[in-house]
């Protein structure tokens, strides 16, 4: 068998004009693939995997109710001081509102929202530490941890 070659005009053309590599079709590929993964994991229910419960995480990290007892209440203080830069950064929000640029003020905004998600972040471990229990759902955080309702 014989190859079939091409013409050297042809050959020539696709060299110069390779529209394929120019807009590195390749990459482009994979990258969208990349971002439909990503959705798909994002939007799509996944399996729940069975974590370890709390007796097991204390035991790998030996640790003991004393240790337990001082994160739960640094993770609180934390908590309190994080609310508390988030009111600060609010009136000071306010004060580049009256005196200040739009961009001071969208930057204060942002470290006011830091902020409150690291506030977030650690009274959601002390609720965890306090009951004893991993794998807290966000609605129960605020259920029990925030609002205050008794356990079911």
């Amino acid at each position: 068998m014989k190859k079939v070659s091409d013409s050297r005009i042809g050959t020539i053309i696709r060299s110069i004009f390779n529209i394929r590599y120019w807009v590195d079709y390749d990459r482009l590929k994979s990258f969208t693939a990349y971002l439909g993964n990503g959705f798909k994991k994002m939007f799509v229910p996944q399996q729940s995997t069975t974590g370890e419960s709390f007796k097991q995480a204390v035991r790998e990290l030996h640790l003991d109710d004393a240790e337990l007892l001082a994160r739960q209440k640094g993770l609180y203080r934390l908590s309190i001081l994080m609310v508390l830069i988030a009111i600060f950064m609010l009136g000071y929000t306010g004060y580049h509102v009256l005196y200040g640029t739009w961009r001071s003020i969208l930057l204060s905004i942002v470290v006011m929202f830091i902020a409150l998600a690291l506030s977030f972040r650690y009274h959601f471990w002390y609720y965890q530490i306090k009951h004893r229990k991993l794998g807290v759902s966000i609605k129960e955080w605020y259920r029990q941890g925030l609002l205050g309702e008794k356990h079911e």
